[in-house]
């Protein structure tokens, strides 16, 4: 007996295991509505039954006051201030009471009826209250009897119609339940079809990287073709000779600058005394700032006769020099060695020259050209690749945010139903 007492124990702790049901995303909108129907039904009929007893009580009511009204109430043996308070007092009750309880109320075919029908019926309860509060002390000391026959028919209407609020009450927080319900489905449903969108924007984008990925292949064989040709070595040849012939400009330079430092000072005096015309004014101030510069064979007259003007200015003392002698001596030197400073400036400006137009060998331009088409079509791979990272980001979000709105959706569900609901995915679900 003992073990079949074990047995009939265990057997009633199954029993009182809750049923869970397993349903689908799409499931959820028939479950709901069923649930709505379900305690509609329950609340119209509930509310129908409270309908049915508060019309009686108003009827109660009714005839409450109506005996009230053809009681006298002994006012006959009053003195004329009191009976005429006691008189209003009961005729104000008498026409409120009269005028409410005929007030029809709504018929019950739907929630917005029962909404309805709890404003009048409140409406009707606070209208018949106030004016039993207001006449209370008349009521109570003269029509004691009706006093606590309308206080305790208005105390059944009043628990009535707050049980009807706790009903309103509760299937308005269903409703709003089912909107978080619908609205958590809806996004569910809109996160699935982003998925899809935007993964179908992912391919179009890697298609678009593979297309670009090839084309940059195409560009870059094209600039090595053009750097594996003679002409672009010959270019190279004849940039590294042009690039050696650097260091004779520079040997050049330096011995004209110190030439000329050696005559800077009556130079500088001389801009200030000389009333040259521009051009040649320009002249000399080319020879102080960059003498290299505007030594050519096109300017040697016009800076024979600058550097004559200045030794004739100096010799004039038109200019002051701390030694007439030496600096007259250095322009002189100066001139001796001017053909030479042109002939050493002009060979190397030939040469220089003469590289350089070999130069069209090879298109530069067309080379820039391709490695800025080059340059170009890897920043649109580098932006579209950046493209597909924030699209990844954005997929893995959403799928992240599935589980989450299945998991919301079901705690909701089980809030307002007493099945218990466990949501599986669909095999059309996004992964």
């Amino acid at each position: 007996m003992v073990f079949g007492w074990g047995n009939k124990k265990q057997q009633r702790e199954i029993d009182t295991t809750p049923e869970i049901k397993q349903i689908t995303i799409t499931n959820v909108s028939d479950v709901i509505e069923e649930i709505r129907s379900i305690r509609l039904k329950t609340i119209l009929a509930e509310v129908k039954a409270f309908r049915n007893k508060i019309n009686s009580n108003c009827k109660t009511i009714l005839s409450i006051a109506t005996e009230l009204e053809h009681d006298n109430l002994k006012m006959d043996d009053m003195d004329p201030h009191l009976m005429g308070m006691v008189k209003r007092g009961k005729n104000e009750v008498m026409a409120v009471i009269k005028k409410e309880t005929a007030i029809t109320l709504p018929e019950i075919n739907s929630f917005e009826d029962v909404k309805t029908f709890n404003m009048t019926s409140s409406r009707i309860l606070k209208k018949i209250g106030d004016v039993l509060g207001r006449q209370s002390r008349v009521i109570h000391i003269f029509a004691k009897k009706y006093a606590m026959k309308l206080k305790n028919d208005l105390k059944i209407i009043t628990e009535e119609n707050g049980e009807i609020n706790t009903l309103i009450k509760n299937f308005s927080e269903l409703e709003n339940n089912m909107e978080q319900i619908f609205e958590n489905v809806d996004q569910y449903s809109q996160s699935q079809k982003l998925i899809i969108t935007l993964r179908e924007r992912q391919k179009q984008f890697e298609k678009t990287v593979q297309d670009i990925y090839n084309v940059i292949k195409n560009d870059i064989e094209d600039i090595k073709n053009l750097k594996d040709s003679n002409e672009y070595s010959e270019f190279l040849e004849i940039k590294e000779k042009i690039n050696s012939l650097l260091s004779l400009k520079n040997k050049i330079k330096t011995e004209v600058d110190i030439q000329f430092s050696k005559i800077s000072r009556p130079l500088n005096k001389y801009v200030y005394v000389t009333s040259m015309d521009k051009p040649q004014k320009k002249l000399l101030m080319g020879l102080i700032e960059n003498p290299y510069e505007v030594i050519t064979v096109s300017n040697k007259p016009n800076l024979i006769q600058i550097l004559e003007s200045v030794r004739r200015a100096v010799q004039s003392n038109s200019i002051s020099v701390k030694n007439i002698t030496k600096s007259v001596s250095q322009i002189d030197e100066l001139l001796a060695k001017f053909d030479t400073i042109i002939k050493e400036i002009s060979n190397f400006e030939k040469s220089k020259n003469d590289l350089e137009s070999k130069l069209s060998i090879f298109s530069v331009e067309k080379l820039t050209q391709a490695e800025n088409i080059l340059t170009r079509h890897q920043n649109e791979k580098s932006d579209i690749e950046a493209k597909i990272k924030t699209l990844e980001n954005e997929i893995t979000d959403l799928i992240e945010s599935l589980p989450k709105r299945i998991k919301s959706i079901q705690s909701k569900l089980n809030e307002i139903s007493a099945v218990q609901y466990s949501i599986k995915p669909e095999s059309s679900d996004v992964k």
